[in-house]
């Protein structure tokens, strides 16, 4: 497990095939939830970063008419992407772009929605990385935060122990770290009696 728990941060080869669906299996609820806290309009124009498998891609392309991009900086996860969603990359609705958060290689201004799902965990400088989230977004564009903890899970220490390069945060830390680099505003979501967290920052 320990092993597998390693590929969290940048899944490669076999063990990361295993890894890659487990996420998609796993962070199901969380992507339910999350989906519920954010108002998508048929002409958005979105970025989902850190793409994983590509499952949230494929919900955002049921949602919009507009083109949809992932983004990845694991090899692996941006193929696993393109064939999860290949009929839409076939048909240029879709695009996925390998490559790290830290250094967006988009121009500015140019989505109305970036997501990031179970993935800040692992971003080395949130202050960098959402500097490059607000970037790229367009003036009142939104970005959707969702994690499987608020930093408060009776798991939280397990999982710092088990998986290679992760960090948790509080709503506090986020909350911080969004005012920082210039968000205007944010929502705060969370289910009843439980751990998940959802932020949806306006920018």
């Amino acid at each position: 497990m320990a092993k597998l728990n390693n590929q969290c941060r940048k899944p490669h080869g076999k063990e990361g095939i295993e890894t890659i669906k487990n996420m998609n299996k796993n962070h199901e609820s969380i992507s339910e939830f999350a989906f519920k806290c954010i108002k998508i309009n048929k002409d958005d124009k979105i970025i989902d970063i850190g793409c994983g498998g590509g499952v949230n891609i494929k919900k955002f392309l049921k949602k919009t008419n507009n083109k949809v991009y992932g983004l990845d900086y694991s090899e692996l996860s941006v193929s696993e992407s393109i064939k999860r969603n290949q009929e839409a990359v076939n048909e240029g609705r879709c695009e996925i772009i390998e490559a790290n958060v830290m250094d967006i290689p988009l121009e500015d201004e140019q989505f109305n929605i970036v997501s990031a799902f179970e993935t800040i965990y692992f971003w080395p400088d949130l202050n960098v990385a959402f500097r490059e989230v607000h970037r790229i977004l367009k003036n009142n564009g939104q970005f959707l935060i969702a994690l499987a903890t608020d930093g408060h899970h009776p798991d939280d220490q397990k999982w710092l122990n088990e998986v290679e390069g992760m960090n948790l945060y509080t709503k506090e830390d986020l909350s911080e770290y969004l005012e920082n680099v210039g968000f205007k505003s944010f929502s705060i979501f969370q289910p009843e009696n439980e751990h998940i967290l959802v932020i949806v920052a306006k920018k």
